[in-house]
């Protein structure tokens, strides 16, 4: 009887770390985000936003290097370049000052990913970029001459 134990913990040991480090290491199955302009946000002008989950780590190094100007001159031939959606996934809007987008839930590929967002000032210099985790909820704030990224799962750890 204690040869059979001694078998069985030696299956089921290497089974359930195995299990629980594959669990662990899932990819997230959606974006979750939310956005916020505040009033006087961008002079009283819409501004541009795309959330960008990139899956390829050479895109996202050249993305992670071009400001927002950059991305909003040349995002229709990136898209055109990835038509399939093979090197990452893209939602955009244009919010108003005062608009507020809430929860919004975007279907992933459940891959490793990085993730950027580009906002569009107008008349304010700067890159206008911030990188973000894909697996954790997040808030776009977009303020007066810049954005905030904030990680909302980590505000909820810290209660």
């Amino acid at each position: 009887m204690r040869h059979w134990s001694a078998s069985l913990a030696r299956w089921v040991c290497p089974t359930l770390i195995w299990a629980s480090a594959t669990a662990c290491s899932s990819y997230p199955e959606h974006l979750r985000v939310s956005l916020r302009a505040e009033q006087s946000a961008n002079a009283d002008a819409p501004i541009a936003v795309s959330v960008l989950v990139v899956y390829d780590e050479n895109v996202f190094a050249e993305l992670s290097r071009l400001s927002a100007t950059e991305w909003f001159q040349q995002a229709t031939q990136y898209m055109k370049d990835n038509p399939d959606h093979i090197s990452f996934d893209i939602v955009s809007w244009e919010l108003m000052p005062g608009q507020e987008i809430k929860q919004l839930k975007i279907e992933l590929q459940q891959r490793a990913a990085h993730g950027l967002v580009f906002a569009d000032y107008y008349n304010v210099a700067g890159r206008h970029r911030a990188r973000f985790r894909p697996e954790r909820r997040i808030l776009v704030l977009l303020g007066e001459k810049g954005f905030d990224v904030v990680d909302l799962d980590e505000v909820d750890d810290d209660g």
